[in-house]
């Protein structure tokens, strides 16, 4: 008998909330379809979906934009819906304005990587104490893939210019990098990263692969599926060299990705501040000819196996003292080349 009582509630629930569906009736039926297009995708494939009451996140959706008179005059329910869902990595693009949850987070205070974001835009390399190599990548706005080429070239180039035997260990500064694209970036310093071995991939919220991140002869991988090959270093690099990666809160999406092709790699070490904490896997759709959506899909995970559902922590943390102006007065790179120094010795 309580079986049945409670299958009777459960059926009326339903009931109750398909028929408050139904009520809500809205001003222009095009904002229904829109909305229900677009949360129809975010049910199939947000990263957080099976935590979602979705029968409660229609109607409180309809409710909230029924009365718009376009499909313009809705967009604001996007970050909301995005907030819901926990996807501060995600957002709604409509006519090549975006829509996203702004998450609430600690703000991050070091000026100086803030202002140096702007003015450093460019690959840079250099040599710091002469044997110790120096390569500073940012972000990039490659998101159509078009310029992995050129992106990976730069980089290579980049290390040309300083390259040689002398070097007993790299630097490889990702403060300024806020994101883009992280193939060409994974592929550009592959020579220092490993070769012929996983660096990294993508799981599923319930932990499940969705490809790992292969390196082969400069030649990047999505299991065995080619993403890019770049030019040759005109010498080569030798192996399992000390390698620091310096990051902040700038440092940020496919930024951090790259950090993480690294972290598990012999020799390796993480110097700096927190990571921004954007380490979900994005995937696009697209919802008509003036929109799509991005939505975060899964995780990235390093060499090891470990899953980053936040950000980086730093092995070495170190607040402030950046100094991009003079790379000799910067204190994380001092920190870093010392310890470059005392691994080298032990080689």
């Amino acid at each position: 008998m309580k079986n049945k009582i409670l299958i009777f509630f459960i059926v009326l629930s339903i009931f109750n909330l398909l028929n408050a569906q139904k009520q809500i009736v809205f001003k222009n039926d095009s904002v229904k379809q829109y909305l229900d297009k677009t949360l129809l995708l975010i049910h199939d494939n947000a990263l957080n979906k099976n935590k979602i009451d979705w029968n409660a996140l229609k109607v409180e959706a309809y409710e909230k934009t029924k009365d718009a008179d376009h499909i313009q005059d809705a967009l604001f329910i996007f970050p909301y819906l995005f907030e819901k869902i926990d996807d501060h990595h995600g957002w709604l693009t409509y006519n090549n304005k975006n829509y996203r949850w702004n998450k609430s987070r600690p703000k991050y205070t070091n000026e100086t990587i803030k202002n140096a974001v702007k003015d450093n835009d460019k690959v840079y390399a250099a040599l710091i104490d002469k044997n110790t190599g120096y390569i500073r990548i940012p972000g990039n706005n490659d998101f159509g893939a078009k310029k992995m080429d050129s992106i990976a070239e730069n980089i290579v180039n980049e290390i040309d210019q300083i390259n040689s035997n002398k070097i007993k260990g790299w630097i490889i500064d990702l403060r300024l990098n806020t994101g883009g694209n992280m193939y060409p970036m994974m592929a550009g310093i592959s020579d220092l990263n490993g070769d012929q071995e996983k660096v990294g991939g993508f799981v599923t919220s319930d932990k499940k692969s969705e490809g790992e991140w292969i390196l082969k002869n400069g030649t990047i991988y999505i299991d065995a599926n080619q993403v890019l090959k770049r030019k040759k270093l005109k010498n080569s690099v030798k192996k399992q060299l000390p390698v620091a990666i310096l990051i902040s809160g700038y440092t940020a999406s496919s930024g951090e990705m790259t950090a993480i092709s690294f972290i598990g790699r012999k020799n390796t070490k993480v110097f700096g501040e927190e990571s921004g904490g954007y380490t979900t896997t994005n995937q696009g759709f697209k919802i008509d000819e003036n929109s799509g959506i991005n939505l975060a899909v899964g995780y990235v995970v390093d060499r090891t196996g470990k899953v980053y559902v936040e950000n980086i922590k730093p092995d070495v943390e170190i607040t402030g003292g950046d100094n991009f102006k003079d790379l000799n007065k910067d204190k994380k790179i001092a920190v870093s080349a010392k310890w470059i120094k005392e691994m080298a010795k032990r080689q």
